[in-house]
């Protein structure tokens, strides 16, 4: 095998990352473990963005509820069961297990139950709007609370797989590449949807399904292919270890474990950072795209819904690969933080330049193409950084107090995720009723001023989001020197923990 010739004459060996290996590449973690962890990822990360991107669709133009009622009955909703997360979170962390068992309980038959409840979602009942929305209403606090206890079991997962930052975040990249490939799975749904729409008439006349209910079937395929088959998935997080040692604590009232919370000072700023840019993808694309973009090429028309699939790619595909880098350039660059400060600077501005290109013709639409590829770079690590500096917050809860809230923490993400969804969905219901939308008037027959809002809505509303996250994030002061610290007494407290418990045997 060839290699870098090195100073001491020998040569270092290339190494082939082997994803079925059994030994760690560095410090605890295999790569079959990591692995089996970013599949569950990607498959619950499918049912997620299904739901995320595409209910509100389904909810106004395949059952037919007012965009307005849509909005406040899923956003009150969310609002609602977010305020349960960190109970959620925290019964978890109060819940008495034995060592490595804090999580997995979480994980195994559970996506069962959440893959049935999402399928049911996208079911068009064939009732009136009051009973549809009575219906969908409660099979989604159901799937919101039982996903509820598996997201904060699954991503805690990653503040207990490894005691090492530098592994910590190496699983968060690979992490977050699973989040990646969900999202990408979800991104097929713009392609097949504007395949049925171009070929409504020959699909009615081959297999007897009239136009009207071609989208009523193929949601419901979504449902359960993306929805259940994509929690079947994340069954493959039951296969991770637990390895950060097991910190043996009296339970405090449960009161002062949400009071602790309120002294984590930047596990609050990272989630009032998240909250405040609720307004980045406020308005789903499929508005975008399906009522004011359609083009022609070589003489065939492209539908909206293909010019989104496309549109996505295209601006994803650079971006993908430097997700397998992003733990590299992390170290080059002063650390997971600043990789998130680039990142919503770039996506600012390149908003803003691209929103002044315009859409309108070809020249146009490939201009800005670019200019967001070389955004999305940046930007599609965010979801990394915050995950690893969400695990480092949670280690500096532990050293500030002696008690590890992975439960409570990533519930407190939960609860953020939530709200700021809740906060899209009264957002988008509100904007587009106030623009007059009517989903029964076809993409030709909105308003005018519906048309001519759609292309800032969809470029720079995301730009001023960014500009209001950095705000609080900013605030954040933790040093790579204090987190190596605090990560180098938290083995000390361990190590001495354990040789007290092996002498009291």
């Amino acid at each position: 095998m060839g290699g870098v010739k090195m100073e001491n004459g020998e040569k270092k060996k290339f190494k082939i990352w082997n994803p079925l290996s059994n030994k760690a590449d560095e410090g605890c973690v295999p790569n079959r473990e990591l692995l089996a962890y970013s599949t569950a990822l990607a498959g619950q990360n499918m049912t997620y963005q299904l739901v995320n991107q595409w209910i509100f669709y389904f909810c106004t133009n395949i059952i037919g509820i007012n965009p307005l009622s849509v909005g406040f009955l899923t956003g009150f909703s969310k609002i609602w069961d977010a305020l349960n997360d960190p109970i959620v979170g925290t019964l978890i962390d109060r819940r008495k297990t034995k060592p490595g068992q804090k999580l997995h309980p979480y994980l195994g038959k559970l996506p069962v139950i959440i893959g049935i409840l999402t399928a049911l979602m996208f079911v068009d009942f064939g009732v009136g709007e009051f009973a549809a929305m009575v219906i969908f209403l409660c099979v989604y606090i159901a799937w919101d609370f039982t996903y509820s206890f598996q997201d904060v079991a699954l991503w805690g997962m990653m503040a207990l797989i490894s005691p090492h930052s530098h592994e910590r975040e190496r699983t968060s990249q690979w992490l977050n590449i699973g989040v990646g490939a969900g999202v990408g799975a979800i991104g097929l749904i713009p392609l097949i949807k504007g395949a049925v729409e171009s070929n409504s008439g020959a699909i009615e006349a081959s297999f007897g399904i009239a136009q009207g209910k071609q989208m009523t079937i193929l949601f419901l395929i979504f449902g359960i292919v993306f929805g259940f088959g994509g929690e079947l998935l994340s069954i493959f997080a039951y296969k991770t270890k637990e390895r950060v040692a097991f910190v043996h604590t009296e339970n405090r009232p449960f009161k002062d474990d949400i009071k602790a919370l309120f002294h984590n000072k930047m596990l609050l700023l990272m989630l009032l950072a998240q909250v405040v840019n609720f307004l980045s993808g406020a308005i789903p694309w499929v508005y975008f795209f399906d009522y004011c973009v359609s083009f022609n090429i070589n003489g065939k028309e492209v539908n909206g819904s293909t010019a989104q699939f496309y549109y996505g790619i295209l601006i994803s595909i650079v971006s993908t690969f430097t997700m397998f880098f992003a733990v590299k350039i992390a170290d080059k660059i002063g650390g997971m933080k600043n990789i998130i400060i680039v990142a919503q600077l770039a996506n600012t501005i390149c908003r803003v330049i691209s929103y002044f290109v315009g859409y309108q013709t070809t020249k146009s639409i490939i201009t800005v193409i670019i200019i967001m590829a070389i955004s999305s770079v940046p930007t599609n690590l965010i979801g990394i950084a915050q995950r690893a500096m969400l695990s480092d917050a949670i280690n500096l809860e532990e050293w500030k107090t002696g008690k590890r809230t992975e439960g409570v923490s990533n519930s407190m993400q939960n609860l953020t995720n939530k709200l700021t969804d809740a906060l899209k969905l009264i957002f988008a219901g509100f904007v587009l009723s106030r623009l007059g939308f009517d989903s029964a008037a076809g993409i030709g027959g909105q308003p005018e001023i519906f048309y001519k809002a759609q292309w800032p809505l969809f470029m720079l509303l995301p730009a001023l989001g960014s500009i209001l996250y950095l705000i609080p994030f900013m605030c954040i002061k933790y040093s790579k020197a204090q987190m190596k610290q605090v990560e180098k007494e938290l083995e000390e407290r361990h190590a001495a923990q354990a040789d007290a418990e092996q002498t009291v045997e």
